[in-house]
């Protein structure tokens, strides 16, 4: 039977007292004092009691391993592609990944009366390369020659610098390694060339805006992602009116795989585009963490489109959760990078226009 006795000691700095019988223990600014006794009846009804409802009433916040798990693997992608360009010499007025910016950009004013055409309904999709070029271009990379692709093939300035060796490109895009961060934000914007290239009338205005991964990865991370300078300039400072896109399509690395997300702004509907929905195995744990990371990506979206734009065409409340399913094949993990850009390149907001197969994604 323990009887515990509180003394509180106003003047003392030191260190306080447990008693513990004769022994006396030191531990902060209150003085403790537990008398161990085997007690009679008369004891215990002297001892006095507390009832402290705020300590018996405290609930301990429960964690959720689903976003402990996300943001562990996003910080993990940002370290490492943060430490790609750390030994680099930076050049200046050149933005870096996770370049911050204390400031936010000027508002402007979301004045697109309507929202630009699909290009599957103007007919501006992109022409397909010649099949006679692809097939020398295929077998010159894919021969044993790295001595000469071990080199700096890529640099691209905007919105931020990135840097790609060719044997990445070969090694992912024709051999079997996995879609990297870096690979993909260079497929990305090559597909952002391509869609402004196919505008037949205004170069202005597009259908699609595709967010860098950049952007779902600072946000899984718990960073500030209005504050990203590359961010900023792709959204704020865009090349285009990004206030007539209709849809906004953002990759995301999570660590199941790659996946794809998207914003329809009419219908108020986001998609969730996953290339292993065919995969029955972990099904229920790729759902659950789907949802988290769209909550997260969605709130950081309309948290940046509120910041840089004032009165956005419609609420971040109120929207609805897709899972179409892209495929009826079975990818891998690895497979999973390639078919989100595929998924990307060919989701017209309802269907898939070209089947995502391993036929096809060959």
């Amino acid at each position: 039977i323990f009887c515990v006795r509180l003394y509180v000691h106003n003047a003392m700095c030191s260190l306080s007292c447990f008693e513990v019988g004769s022994d006396i223990c030191s531990h902060g600014g209150v003085m403790l004092a537990i008398d161990l006794k085997m007690g009679s009846p008369e004891h215990l009804d002297a001892a006095p009691v507390y009832d402290n409802p705020v300590v018996d009433n405290q609930v301990m916040e429960e964690r959720n391993p689903t976003l402990d798990i996300i943001g562990l693997y996003a910080q993990v992608i940002v370290d490492t592609v943060r430490s790609l360009y750390d030994t680099a010499e930076e050049e200046p007025n050149v933005v870096y990944f996770g370049n911050m910016e204390a400031t936010l950009p000027k508002r402007k004013y979301a004045m697109s009366a309507s929202f630009a055409r699909s290009p599957w309904l103007s007919g501006c999709l992109p022409q397909p390369p010649p099949i006679s070029l692809v097939n020398k271009f295929s077998t010159w990379i894919s021969r044993d020659n790295d001595s000469d692709l071990d080199s700096l093939w890529f640099e691209h300035k905007f919105p931020r610098m990135l840097r790609v060796n060719a044997v990445c490109v070969k090694q992912q895009f024709f051999g079997a390694h996995p879609l990297d961060h870096e690979v993909a934000v260079l497929a990305l914007r090559r597909f952002n060339q391509l869609d402004v290239e196919a505008q037949a009338v205004s170069k202005y205005l597009l259908w699609r805006e595709v967010l860098e991964p950049d952007f779902s990865t600072h946000a899984l991370a718990g960073e500030k992602v209005a504050h990203i300078k590359a961010v900023q300039l792709q959204i704020a400072h865009a090349h285009h009116d990004i206030t007539a896109c209709q849809t906004f399509y953002t990759p995301v690395i999570l660590d199941h795989g790659w996946a794809a997300y998207m914003w329809d702004m009419i219908r108020k509907e986001i998609h969730i585009l996953d290339p292993l929905c065919a995969q029955p195995v972990g099904a229920e744990k790729r759902h659950a963490t789907h949802q988290e990371a769209v909550s997260q990506i969605h709130e950081a979206l309309f948290s940046c489109l509120n910041e840089f734009f004032a009165r956005w065409h419609c609420t971040s409340d109120r929207w609805k959760r897709k899972s179409p399913k892209i495929t009826r094949e079975v990818f891998t993990r690895d497979e999973s990078g390639m078919c989100m850009l595929h998924a990307i390149r060919h989701y017209d907001g309802e269907k898939m226009t070209w089947p995502l197969t391993k036929e096809k994604l060959s």
